[in-house]
């Protein structure tokens, strides 16, 4: 009599890309209870419901995810890459300072990394003012 072993290897999930400032749908195979980012600074996570989760891209780089059942058990776990999209977008370099733009039917300039440290501050508190006024448009409390 002969016997044979078969050995199955989990298949390797493919990495989960996300452009910067954009967010995806993930359907979990079951209940999340606890969900985990690898670095906070680059995706963030935000459960919906019990079984759905959006993964929202912060900054250029590689993290991962993990979600765990209530008592602990991983249900679900893959690496995300944040991507930057260079698609409609332009970088203006003078000499070695860079500045880029969002360009639709106008560009406007917006602050990436590795941009002009001394335009970032004032681009990103412009930013934050448009925000907070459209915060208070819909009544959001924070």
């Amino acid at each position: 009599m002969t016997l044979a072993l078969i050995c199955t290897a989990p298949a390797l999930a493919e990495d989960l890309t996300i452009s910067v400032e954009h967010a995806q749908v993930v359907r979990l195979p079951g209940e999340a209870s606890a969900i985990i980012i690898g670095n906070p600074s680059i995706a963030d996570a935000l459960v919906h419901d019990g079984r759905t989760l959006v993964l929202t891209g912060r900054l250029q780089g590689r993290t991962n995810v993990i979600a765990m059942d209530r008592i602990g058990r991983v249900i679900y776990t893959r690496d995300i890459v944040v991507t930057n999209p260079v698609q409609g977008q332009v970088a203006l370099y003078r000499g070695s300072e860079r500045s880029t733009y969002s360009c639709a039917e106008t560009c406007d300039e917006l602050p990436r990394v590795g941009d002009d440290p001394a335009r970032v501050p004032l681009l990103s508190d412009q930013q934050s003012g448009r925000l907070a006024i459209a915060e208070s448009a819909i009544g959001d409390p924070s």
